[in-house]
């Protein structure tokens, strides 16, 4: 991706945004492409492994959230395009498939990252200067941003190569936003003082930004947020902007960048009363009509379907998985229904 201008752009885009509202029927569209997703699953690395690709295509899931590989430096023609057309379909029907995409963390192996780049450290910011640490949950080669800065922006939205325009190309249903929290990290808040902005109301804004821009495009693209509940407690307006929330870690969580057959790949226990917070939160939101999604990390197939019972006792669709997300879960589809 190249920075681009958006300073200028903005008033412009929000001008835009009220003429490409969605019409009634393509709000219900909307509404019911995610309405009729009953088991979904992610896959975001090892897309171009033996197998992977058959693999997807050959799963019953009703929704896929994968890598737009081809954002990744040295995958730049990896057939992205044609994967996902042919994972619309499927032999009981269409299947919606999303993209990823981190809203609030810069990634060290996307092709926008410059080779002039420098990563920040423990103690030092980084270079762009929107750079702010490391990951607090140690995934390697990810790093917060200040994103409400448009020199970060602009690798989201607004140009060719930006992440999101190179989504939109591929023909993706809708985007899968990662780092939504990201507006409550120590890092993110101290920059965010010093800018003088309220990080909270920033994240909503830029995924309003998100929105609208995409829905220029494509007035039936879908926007699902992850670990954005707590946003919403502080941001109401958030559900808005977002046509579904995901949760991790409602039962069992995984360390981070850990290799897929190790022991603590999942089934790491959530503390009872964060486990209990969450899913009354989950379920207030989905009372408002928001679709409700939640992936938890286990090895077990018993604890498998602990997870599974909280998250449908909330609401929600459950997917469970192993931290790495390199492959799809063990278990098919119809385990999780």
């Amino acid at each position: 991706m190249r920075l681009i201008q958006v300073l200028g752009a903005t008033c412009v885009l929000f001008q835009a945004c009220a003429a490409n509202q969605p019409t009634t029927s393509q709000v219900l569209e909307i509404k019911s492409r995610l309405a009729g997703v009953e088991t979904w699953a992610m896959q975001l690395q090892g897309i171009d492994s033996p197998g992977r690709t058959e693999a997807l295509q050959r799963s019953s899931f009703d929704m896929l959230v994968i890598e737009p590989t081809d954002t990744v430096q040295g995958m730049e023609d990896f057939p992205i395009r044609q994967l996902v057309g042919k994972l619309k379909h499927r032999p009981s029907g269409k299947r919606v498939v999303i993209a990823y995409l981190n809203v609030g963390q810069a990634e060290d192996y996307r092709t926008y990252w410059g080779k002039d780049w420098q990563a920040p450290s423990l103690k030092a910011t980084g270079s762009p200067s929107f750079l702010l640490s490391c990951d607090p949950d140690g995934w390697q080669g990810n790093y917060p941003t200040a994103f409400w800065r448009p020199e970060w922006q602009a690798h989201l939205f607004g140009d060719k190569h930006a992440l999101l325009d190179r989504i939109l190309s591929q023909g993706f249903d809708g985007i899968y936003m990662d780092w939504v929290l990201g507006f409550s990290d120590p890092d993110v808040a101290r920059a965010a003082r010093s800018d003088g902005v309220d990080p909270a109301q920033e994240m909503v804004d830029l995924l309003g930004r998100i929105r609208a821009y995409a829905r220029k495009s494509n007035p039936e693209f879908v926007l699902i947020a992850q670990n954005a509940g707590y946003l919403f407690e502080q941001e109401p307006e958030l559900l808005k902007v977002v046509d579904g929330i995901s949760h991790e870690d409602l039962s069992f969580r995984g360390e981070a960048s850990s290799d897929w057959n190790a022991g603590d790949t999942g089934g790491i226990a959530t503390g009872s009363k964060e486990s209990r917070e969450l899913a009354r939160l989950l379920t207030r939101i989905r009372a408002r009509g928001v679709k409700t999604f939640t992936l938890d990390y286990t090895l077990d197939r018993k604890e498998r379907n602990a997870c599974i019972r909280a998250s449908r006792k909330c609401g929600a669709v459950p997917s469970v998985s192993r931290t790495p997300l390199d492959r799809l879960p063990e278990w098919p589809a119809s385990a999780f229904r």
